[in-house]
């Protein structure tokens, strides 16, 4: 007899000029994560969306956009709440063509941000953060300030129940993040080849099965601290964006 699961999954990724491939790669390949979901006897409500992540090399400018808002800072911490999530791989996928590359990478912040999003009861729904870069923290942007964070953040992920996969070069940081529990680390080969070595296929069918098997927490999970870097107060642009 099948039964009903539910996963809500966003893709935190780095949107930094060296990651088309990345992009292009997931558009093609989204599908073999339902695949990798509904490959035993359950049914799946799964809701997608992603936080595509810059920053100015000059620090002064940091864009974070999803499915839905070009500037998700504004829409997830301003005044008027935008929309999140999406049930259509093939919007998911037409959305993330429309993302340009551009700037450094900043992958605390965003991964805070998309920790952020409204998620569904932890007591019945997946929650999933799929965090995919070309580059290791330590070449990325204000290092110390995220790095601040990284104690608040990791409990951030533990205390919302969220299965965290990184997918990115070897990193002390990330590794640090990949200690939470039901959290995974893929190491990958190179750095600034925008992940075209990763069989994006195989890696998100994975990913799906990884997270098929998990059992949910029947437990309420407690508030959490929103915008730990302060995103609350910075609004979004897309101006001034230049770097690797």
């Amino acid at each position: 007899m099948s039964t009903s699961k539910t996963a809500d999954i966003v893709f935190c990724i780095d949107a930094s000029s060296s990651m088309q491939p990345c992009f292009q790669m997931l558009q093609q390949s989204i599908g073999s994560m339902m695949a990798g979901l509904t490959g035993g006897q359950s049914t799946w409500d799964v809701r997608f969306d992603f936080i595509a992540h810059s920053a100015s090399d000059t620090g002064g400018v940091v864009r974070h956009s999803s499915v839905y808002n070009e500037g998700a800072i504004d829409a997830l911490y301003g005044s008027n709440t935008g929309r999140f999530f999406t049930s259509s791989t093939e919007e998911f996928a037409s959305r993330l063509a429309d993302i340009e590359m551009a700037g450094d990478e900043a992958p605390l912040i965003a991964l805070d941000t998309a920790l952020d999003l409204p998620w569904r009861d932890a007591s019945k729904c997946h929650r999933v953060v799929i965090l995919l870069t070309d580059e290791p923290f330590e070449d990325g942007w204000h290092l110390d300030m995220q790095r601040e964070k990284l104690a608040q953040l990791t409990k951030k992920i533990q205390d919302l129940k969220v299965m965290l996969f990184i997918v990115a070069p070897e990193s002390m940081t990330f590794d640090a993040l990949s200690q939470v529990d039901k959290s995974e680390y893929e190491v990958i080969e190179g750095k600034n080849t925008g992940m075209a070595n990763v069989n994006f296929s195989k890696l998100l069918n994975a990913i799906g099965k990884s997270v098929s098997v998990s059992n949910l927490q029947d437990t309420r999970s407690p508030v959490v601290e929103r915008g730990l870097y302060g995103q609350a107060s910075w609004g979004s642009t897309n101006e001034g964006m230049t770097g690797a």
